[in-house]
This record gives C-alpha cells, sequence and structure tokens, in this order.
C-alpha cells in the first residue's frame, strides 16, 4: 500500500508498569509543522528531533533502561481498511522499520494485523503537509 508516514514514537516501560514517551514526533496542525520531542535523558542520543534515528548505541542504552521498548509509526493512505475515515493506522514496528522513514516521507508499507505491525517496504519520496489534505 501507498501512503505516508504521520507518526513516529518511542515507548519505554518499566518492570513497575510505568513507562515515558521517549520520543514523539508528529505532524503539528496549529503550527503546519512537523515536531518532534525528546524525553530530556535521551536528547544527547538524537541529533533531529523532527527527522530521529535510532542508533545501535542508542538502542542498547534503551535496552538496558526499560523491560519493553515499543517502536510506534503511523501510516495514512486511502487504502488502508481501517473502518475509520481517516485511513491511518499507529502500531508497532523494529528499530530498522523506525529508522527507514520519516514523518511525511511517502512509502509502501504494509500492515499484519496479526502480529500489530506496520513495515515499511520502501520509501517513495517525502510530501508537504499540505500535500495530504
Amino acid at each position: 500500500m501507498s501512503g505516508y508516514v504521520q507518526l513516529k514514537s518511542i515507548e519505554g516501560w518499566r518492570l513497575d508498569g510505568s513507562n515515558e514517551t521517549v520520543l514523539d514526533i508528529a505532524y503539528s496542525d496549529r503550527e503546519e509543522s512537523v515536531a518532534g520531542h525528546v524525553y530530556e535523558p535521551w536528547t544527547e542520543y538524537v541529533d533531529d528531533p523532527d527527522r530521529p534515528t535510532v542508533s545501535e548505541t542508542f538502542h542498547d542504552e534503551l535496552r538496558q533502561t526499560y523491560d519493553q521498548l515499543w517502536y510506534v509509526i503511523g501510516v495514512c493512505s486511502d487504502q488502508w481498511d481501517t473502518g475509520d475515515s481517516t485511513g491511518c493506522r499507529n502500531d508497532f514496528t523494529d528499530r530498522n522499520n523506525f529508522n527507514q522513514a520519516q514523518v511525511y516521507d511517502r512509502v509502501e508499507a504494509s500492515y499484519s494485523k496479526e502480529d500489530e505491525y506496520i513495515e515499511i517496504h520502501d520509501v517513495t519520496g517525502t510530501q508537504t503537509p499540505a500535500e495530504t489534505q
């Protein structure tokens, strides 16, 4: 399916059940721009919060800090069968898929309902927020 990335986030969960949003990036309707936020302890690992990637070192540090680590990516497409009018799916992915695409990259992707997993197959370009409306 063809679509565009509309969200990237990382959630870390501790054994006591507490969680933290390590990183969150999405399109801001108010500012009409992409806006990223990195939780303070992790800012040294992220060069560009609006176009984040996770190095192996950063990933290893996250795995040592959190019991569970969730990479999430959101992809919007008219081709998703979501039952919603928006046609967007936000779900789990792995570090490689997370790093492969940035918010507003056009992508070829697939979704596994059984695994609740989004896979990015190819980045085909970048679009502007105005092109999604």
